[in-house]
């Protein structure tokens, strides 16, 4: 009996803990380490950057939102797949923002590593606050998938 109570906790244990391990979300994006899911170049510019988790938590980084654009237009995974789009927050470089809840600016002063030249922020002010140091547009992801 007390063998047969090691072993339900033992598989009860497992169960938790895979179950805990298998999370779908973004993941912190590695500068030097990364390699962009549609050009292939290592991740060099923290700034810049976006992912793709898709419904079964597989993850896609891109170096740059023009590389998520084109990998979307291309249907290399089905769209319909997609769970979630985040981009790289940049005032926090290290921040992941939703897509739905981020602000973009495109502008040839960005210099974003692919050319895209579109930045994230994760507020209207943030946004406002750069549209004054740089001159540039606001943009959506539909405008800049289409």
């Amino acid at each position: 009996m007390k063998n047969l109570i090691s072993t339900i906790a033992a598989i009860f244990m497992i169960v938790v803990l895979s179950l805990t391990s298998c999370t779908v979300g973004p993941q912190k994006i590695k500068i030097g380490v990364d390699v962009c899911s549609s050009c292939r170049m290592s991740i060099a510019d923290n700034r810049f950057g976006a992912e793709i988790v898709t419904k079964k938590g597989k993850v896609y980084i891109f170096d740059d939102i023009h590389c998520l654009t084109g990998f979307m237009k291309a249907n290399t995974i089905d769209n319909k797949e997609i769970k979630n789009t985040y981009f790289v927050d940049f005032n926090e470089p290290h921040d992941l923002i939703e897509s739905g809840q981020a602000f973009l600016m495109k502008s040839t002063q960005l210099r974003s590593p692919m050319g895209g030249n579109i930045a994230a922020f994760s507020s209207q002010d943030q946004l406002n606050a750069a549209s004054g140091k740089l001159s540039g547009e606001q943009v959506t992801l539909e405008g800049i998938t289409k």
